[in-house]
């Protein structure tokens, strides 16, 4: 059992492989983790060694019963090691790297840009996808606004890119819609929900320049990915999130009867977790689930594209009404108002940037004004795999 921190290095992609062709097991951490964090996963999980890119530390010596078929744990928050880590086994891997591979038109004579970390699971996909096919990769973290960034986007004949949300707005704002890239063929967005008119624009980009358009949908529990988006739908469909993977099937748990009702998304396919894991004790043996419930809201069309309407823990309830925080984001988003929505049970919290002119935003907001705190931001915070960190504005919140 291994603490194994990761960064954009080839040292670290030797690592990661070293410990799956060893059989011993790690848990992918950020290079930049906080020491207390480290010393959390320590003390839970026992590790016997510690291994980043300038050392390979013993840390412990406990014999630990490990099931044959995990291979790796990783975290599903990115952020500081606090509740389980995810189990997957090599047949997770292997399968989701095939599925996802059974509609990327990825081939052996691509470079992909990888700027997302290795200790996130999509991250980890498009390095698992790639060294399957035996294609090339590029690993970077450098961010749009450096200017080598496109410089090496050029240079090293990028085929193809991937992305959240926060990535892609990056982009956006650099304006990556006027940049000659000939070599790029397609491009990928997960992680999270684009507004509607930044699909839309991506996707007119990609139609116009001869590209292809991926947005996609997953979890750590499904190893990474369980939807897709086929690119001759975006434009008619740009909130949804597509199809099950090939191997995959998805399924709604409803509280009614309505076929039309929005329920909880399930889904079954051979790159879903063996299980969660909290110490040392719970690696010795697995049940995986046949249906991975999600905790993510959505509908299914009459075409069997799937569209994520809100996640299950981010409903809160004010005056005695539930309140969608994703879909109140959504809709203040559309209508071109760049915020964030958080807040617990009678309580809204609107978080909108500093140097940003949010306008009238009352009218579009179904809550009395006494429930609503809006907090100014100099910027998002954000967890290590690109995500917004909507538990730390809650937290500053309540400090204002």
């Amino acid at each position: 059992m291994a603490l194994l921190q990761v960064s954009q290095t080839s040292d670290s992609v030797i690592n990661y492989l070293a410990c799956l062709r060893t059989n011993i097991v790690p848990l992918l951490l950020p290079d930049n983790l906080d020491e207390n964090a480290l010393h959390v996963f320590q003390r839970k999980l026992a590790a016997n060694l510690h291994v980043s890119d300038s050392a390979c530390k013993v840390v412990g010596t406990e014999q630990h019963t490990i099931d044959s078929k995990l291979a790796l744990l990783m975290t599903t928050s990115g952020s500081t090691g606090a509740g389980k880590c995810v189990a997957l086994s090599a047949k997770n891997l292997c399968a989701n790297a095939k599925s996802i591979l059974a509609y990327l038109p990825a081939n052996s004579t691509d470079t992909t840009l990888l700027s997302m970390p290795l200790s996130y699971s999509y991250g980890l996909s498009v390095l698992n996808t790639h060294l399957t096919i035996g294609a090339s990769i590029v690993l970077s973290d450098l961010s749009p606004f450096d200017r080598q960034f496109w410089t090496l986007l050029a240079d090293r004949s990028i085929a193809s890119i991937s992305g959240v949300p926060q990535w892609y707005r990056m982009l956006l704002r650099m304006r990556f819609t006027q940049q000659h890239l000939p070599a790029l063929r397609y491009i990928t967005q997960a992680g999270g929900k684009l507004s509607e008119a930044e699909v839309e624009t991506l996707a007119k980009y990609a139609h116009a320049t001869d590209k292809q358009f991926f947005v996609m949908y997953g979890q750590t529990e499904a190893t990474a990915r369980m939807a897709f988006l086929s690119p001759d739908k975006v434009l008619a469909k740009p909130g949804a999130v597509g199809q099950p993977v090939p191997g995959g099937e998805f399924k709604l748990a409803r509280s009614g009867e309505a076929q039309e009702q929005a329920g909880e998304l399930c889904y079954r396919g051979d790159n879903v977790m063996l299980g969660y894991v909290d110490n040392c004790t719970e690696l010795a043996h697995f049940a995986p689930p046949e249906w991975l419930n999600t905790g993510d809201i959505a509908s299914i069309d009459r075409d069997g594209d799937v569209t994520i309407v809100g996640r299950l823990k981010r409903f809160i309830k004010v005056a005695g009404e539930r309140v969608n925080l994703d879909a109140l984001e959504t809709v203040l988003i559309d209508n071109g108002h760049d915020v964030r929505c958080a807040g617990k049970d009678d309580r809204l919290i609107v978080a909108v940037l500093k140097h940003s002119k949010p306008g009238q935003l009352t009218a579009l907001i179904p809550i009395p004004a006494r429930n609503v705190q809006y907090v100014e931001l100099e910027h998002w915070p954000m967890l290590s795999n690109g995500k917004v960190d909507y538990q730390l504005i809650n937290r500053l919140a309540e400090n204002k």
